[in-house]
């Protein structure tokens, strides 16, 4: 028997549900093509990134914090790790502290490499970037996902949330404006 609450109706949920399916699935094709292309110079994919991302803002991080944070399977975030260390920008370990874990530590050269990205990141080859200058036009400023982020954190727990702040300071601490360019 299905369940309603008196705080919304049927119709409701579902075409929100089925919206935001939608909606997620178009933005979601358009931003792993502005991904890809960022990350081709450097011969590193989306999940690697993801994973020298994650293992720059918190140190020994586990595999299967990877795993559960970086939305893959554990397996995928082991292998991808692994690749990452035969490039030298990733150490793994086995830390006593987390119970004998297999953890990974971001190497220098893998700092450099995310360093770079950012540095060289072209707003004018990003796709979703220019889609949401008509929202800067419009309100001054461009979005900042309070809503979005206020629906993950009830999604998923805060360190995911934490994760993503983390990001965003590396990004304001390694970028330096000259004129409205970094």
């Amino acid at each position: 028997m299905k369940s309603f609450s008196e705080d919304y109706t049927l119709k409701e949920a579902t075409l929100f549900s089925l919206q935001l399916m939608q909606l997620s699935r178009i933005l979601w094709k358009t931003i792993e093509n502005d991904w890809e292309n960022l990350l081709r110079p450097y011969g590193i994919n989306i999940n690697e990134h993801h994973i020298l991302c994650m293992a720059h803002n918190s140190p020994y991080i586990s595999i299967m914090e990877i795993a559960e944070l970086g939305s893959m399977h554990v397996t995928t975030a082991f292998n991808f790790s692994k690749k990452l260390r035969q490039k030298g920008y990733l150490q793994i370990t086995k830390k006593t502290f987390k119970k004998r874990t297999t953890c990974i530590e971001l190497t220098k050269k893998g700092e450099d490499l995310l360093l770079k990205v950012i540095q060289n990141y072209d707003p004018n080859k990003n796709a979703v970037f220019l889609g949401a200058l008509s929202i800067k036009d419009l309100y001054g400023k461009l979005p900042d996902f309070t809503e979005l982020v206020t629906l993950i954190r009830n999604i998923y727990d805060e360190d995911l949330i934490t994760l993503i702040d983390r990001c965003s300071t590396m990004i304001e601490e390694n970028l330096i404006e000259e004129d409205g360019i970094g």
